[in-house]
């Protein structure tokens, strides 16, 4: 008898094993359009590159694939799409990054970046792990994040060509009451004016999803508190069960999220438009 209950539960183990090393493996799968692929392929004279700078909502594995979209969308208009976003990543993250963004020679640029630096703004706890895991040299806060998006643009507008925007942030969770969406708001406010002031475009992203957001009703099944465990289980049903984003999200009571952090695909097509508006600008 006990030797087949430590069969099953070694069975048991390795299921539990297999589901784990699946689900994190496609959930962290690097973009197959990343910017060492590019830069490894002949350009297309006849197309516009296009860089996407960003964390999770950008690397699109977790979150829907907002670049995906906009590469389906202006497949016929000339444009080719790099995806530079890497899940987790704050500012300080994505300036590390910046040569393999120049190598790529873009003539557009897009950073949506500081969803983790206002996240990590929050609580203590999800600073120090922030720093452990992304190797933060310093705590995460909102000059640090003003300091790290300003040398980033300054970096990009001296040695590139490149036409660059910079998006204000989605909100975190959907309650316009609650302090962590407007933390959101206090850093795209920072992000507007580093926009204003390096003469770079600025894509109103969390304008347009406050205004949308603004009658509709938010019913989350656990309060932001626990968001990193509707998470996990939104990367599970997703990466393990095949869920949809859009069914994830109808499931946790959003309308634009899929948790209190990423996209549902409508909150990913409303991005790709507004950047879509941008990279058509004469």
């Amino acid at each position: 008898m006990i030797k087949y209950a430590l069969a099953a539960l070694a069975a048991l183990i390795i299921i539990l094993v297999v589901i784990y090393t699946v689900g994190y493996y496609r959930a962290t799968k690097l973009p197959d359009n990343r910017p060492a692929v590019f830069i490894l392929q002949n350009k297309n004279p006849e197309k516009k590159v296009v860089v996407c700078i960003g964390d999770s909502i950008t690397h699109g594995r977790v979150s829907c694939n907002y670049v995906d979209i906009l590469s389906e969308k202006m497949e016929g208009d000339g444009f080719i799409f790099v995806n530079a976003g890497i899940n987790s990543e704050l500012a300080w993250n994505a300036l590390q990054r910046v040569d393999e963004v120049i190598r790529c020679d873009p003539d557009y640029i897009t950073i949506l970046i500081g969803s983790n630096d206002a996240n990590g703004s929050l609580r203590d706890s999800t600073a120090r792990h922030q720093m452990k895991e992304m190797k933060l040299p310093q705590y995460p806060d909102r000059e640090w994040f003003r300091k790290n998006l300003s040398s980033l643009c300054d970096i990009l507008r001296t040695k590139t060509k490149a036409r660059i925007a910079l998006l204000s942030l989605p909100p975190i969770g959907e309650d316009n009451n609650h302090e962590a969406f407007r933390r959101t708001g206090e850093y795209s406010a920072i992000i507007k004016e580093i926009a204003a002031g390096k003469n770079v475009s600025y894509i109103p992203l969390h304008e347009n999803m406050r205004t949308y957001l603004a009658d509709k009703t938010c019913s989350p099944p656990s309060p932001y508190d626990q968001h990193e465990m509707m998470m996990y289980k939104a990367i599970f049903m997703n990466t393990i069960m095949g869920t949809s984003f859009n069914d994830i999200s109808t499931t946790n009571g959003f309308s634009l999220m899929t948790d209190y952090l990423h996209l549902n695909c409508k909150g990913a097509t409303m991005t790709a438009d507004l950047i879509e508006n941008f990279l058509l600008q004469k």
